[in-house]
């Protein structure tokens, strides 16, 4: 017969419990915008957002591993870009599952219901960004130590690891390459901070995240992101008139989830004419419109912003706003 003493009985389980209880808490940390702006060595901002499309990450070496390295990035990019709070960032990488849906709910084989899969309102992106793994030098393992949980381990990783990638940003009207930088990510630069808080999240990047090549790939990921918020603070944005109303009030299709806020000026322009080679069809420029007045916020929602005109002449819908 085994007796087990009382005392060792409860330390153990008092460590045990508290092991566990750290490890949930580390799946279950949201991650502030402050903390992904800290981390990312990012000052606060306040700026106005730019929507980008984010492309599934290519790997284009020749290093093939178990881990789905592809995947994971992928997730990684789209959640720094969201925590630096300077992207509205628009997934690329279900776009045919959203597309399967509408079709879905307009072959008439679906229940009908009301703003459920409704086609033409995918959002659109006037920038796509696309970041291409080029190198990998990496050893998968690398754990010792930490608290099992399921699938999971939550401990400490040794070896070394290092990622290689291109990051490049495309104009979505022209497909070309306005911006363009090589990155390199190391394993142990950064600490991971996990803060995926999206339904249907692959929570498989938690254990990926503790690897040597986890590690390297969040710091790969990171230089992407500040080397992305660095450009767009040169780029001015744009919004669309979308109506005048009866009354005066002018409304464009940028409201707060773009930083837009009340006393927000834009310059209005009309749209140019778009440029496009006689030879080749390839799109050079568009001209830029006349521009016919300056409009100031004076209400916004989340989606659009009610504008009064401040000098010049009332829009029509479809001119320009640029952001002054």
């Amino acid at each position: 017969m085994i007796t087990l003493n009382p005392n060792k009985f409860v330390a153990i389980s008092a460590i045990s419990l508290l092991s566990v209880t750290s490890a949930f808490a580390l799946f279950d940390r949201k991650t502030t915008t402050e903390d992904g702006n800290a981390e990312l060595d990012l000052p606060p901002y306040d700026g106005i957002k730019h929507a980008i499309g984010v492309l599934p990450v290519e790997n284009t070496s020749i290093w093939r591993g178990s881990i789905d390295l592809v995947e994971n990035m992928t997730i990684m990019l789209e959640n720094v870009l969201l925590q630096s709070d300077r992207f509205v960032v628009v997934d690329r990488s279900n776009l045919n599952a959203t597309i399967g849906e509408q079709d879905l709910q307009n072959s008439g084989r679906a229940a009908q219901a009301n703003n459920v899969a409704s086609t033409g309102q995918i959002r659109s992106a006037k920038y796509l960004a696309q970041c291409q793994i080029t190198g990998v030098e990496a050893n998968e393992s690398g754990q010792s130590g930490g608290v099992g949980l399921g699938k999971f381990r939550v401990g400490l990783s040794g070896g070394k690891a290092q990622i290689e990638m291109i990051v490049k940003i495309f104009d979505s009207t022209t497909s070309e390459v306005v911006a363009s930088q090589r990155v390199v990510g190391k394993a142990g630069k950064r600490g991971f901070s996990l803060g995926f808080n999206e339904p249907g999240f692959n929570t498989s990047i938690g254990g990926f995240s503790k690897t040597p090549l986890g590690e390297a790939a969040y710091d790969t990921v990171a230089q992407a992101v500040v080397y992305m918020a660095g450009e767009f603070e040169d780029y001015s944005m744009d919004a669309s008139v979308v109506t005048v109303t009866g009354d005066g009030r002018i409304v464009i299709n940028r409201g707060s989830q773009y930083n837009v806020g009340v006393g927000q000026r834009f310059q209005v322009q009309e749209l140019g004419e778009v440029l496009i080679d006689p030879g080749t069809g390839e799109v050079l420029d568009r001209l830029e419109g006349a521009v016919t007045g300056t409009i100031e916020v004076t209400r916004v929602t989340d989606k659009v912003a009610y504008c009064k005109l401040v000098d010049g002449v009332a829009p029509q819908r479809g001119d320009t706003a640029i952001a002054i």
